[in-house]
């Protein structure tokens, strides 16, 4: 929006300007108002810490204000009016997302992940026992899609045999403290070998992280 009023040639270039300008007030208006939301998710609900997530919200704060400031605006009481609206349209419209995501406690119980519903291949089950005989740890967090989706991998029963440690202060039966020693900043996140590698990872390439070749589909 910034670039392309500079790049037009002639009287395209000073009607597209205002335009530009409005554009910049409205949309870094809204990226910084959601960019606070989140924030605010990642402090009270998440209860951790994330410097890029802090960096694109102040990054975000800052073309706010850089549009705000920058602008030949005439009518400035008209662009009160559009930032003060836009702002309160994306908090309502985020704050309602942030509720839908957050899943009520009576479906599965408070601080409790989503349970596992699909059933573990014999493959799966050989795994989850050699990873468990290495030591392997996976460390989680009960509100983490990615953790949910790397326990369907392994099925029900495969993951009830893996060594798993909940790292959220308010999940169930937690080892928070054991997590901050580990410095476990992404979930899920796995402990092989005394190494931890972070991220969803295939069975394949689990098995070959423990140098397992004893069970046939991997």
């Amino acid at each position: 929006m910034a670039v392309i009023p500079l790049v037009l040639p002639g009287e395209a270039r000073g009607e597209l300007n205002t335009r530009s300008w409005w554009g910049l007030a409205l949309l870094t208006t809204a990226m910084a108002v959601f960019s606070l939301v989140l924030l605010g998710l990642m402090v009270f609900k998440i209860q951790a810490f994330c410097p890029f997530c802090l960096l694109s919200a102040l990054l975000s704060l800052t073309l706010m204000v850089l549009s705000l400031v920058g602008g030949a605006w005439e009518d400035r009481g008209q662009l009160l009016f559009r930032v003060v609206m836009t702002a309160l349209a994306v908090a309502v419209v985020s704050f309602g997302w942030a509720t839908a995501a957050d899943r009520p406690a009576s479906v599965v119980g408070k601080g409790m992940p989503l349970p596992v519903v699909a059933e573990s291949s014999p493959t799966a089950l050989a795994l989850a026992d050699q990873l468990t005989k290495k030591g392997a740890v996976m460390y989680t967090a009960y509100w983490c899609p990615h953790c949910h989706e790397q326990k369907e991998l392994f099925g029900k029963q495969a993951t009830a045999k893996l060594n798993v440690v909940e790292c959220a202060p308010d999940g169930h039966n937690n080892q928070a403290k054991l997590c901050a020693t580990k410095n476990i900043q992404a979930f899920p996140s796995w402990e092989i070998n005394g190494s931890i590698d972070s991220g969803v990872k295939p069975l394949a390439k689990l098995a070959e992280m423990i140098g397992y070749k004893g069970s046939p589909g991997l």
